[in-house]
């Protein structure tokens, strides 16, 4: 497996090839955007992205989706990540859209 085929933050850990996401040794099960954007998040730790530039390299670029689209998808991340740990992994930027915190 090359270092490519994994992306890792401190308790996340996702298997791209396999698209499989472990957090704290346990499978969590995510649908595709889930997954997706997780894997954006955990590359861009640390970083701020905002809800545009989110879309665009989540979603298709050619697809017509409202910022909305994000808050949604990441409102069920966080719902999914919440059942495993009690920290608030994925923080809201008001106004601009979402920071992953490395923990």
């Amino acid at each position: 497996m090359t270092t490519t085929d994994m992306t890792k933050s401190s308790a996340i850990t996702l298997d791209l090839a396999r698209r499989k996401c472990l957090i704290a040794n346990m499978a969590l099960k995510l649908r595709n955007k889930e997954f997706l954007l997780l894997s954006y998040f955990i590359k861009n730790a640390g970083k701020v992205l905002s809800r545009t530039e989110i879309l665009e390299e989540v979603w298709d670029r050619n697809i017509f989706c409202t910022t909305n689209t994000v808050d949604v998808h990441v409102s069920s991340l966080r719902q999914k990540l919440k059942k495993y740990s009690k920290e608030k992994i994925i923080e809201t930027v008001h106004c601009i859209g979402y920071i992953f915190e490395q923990r």
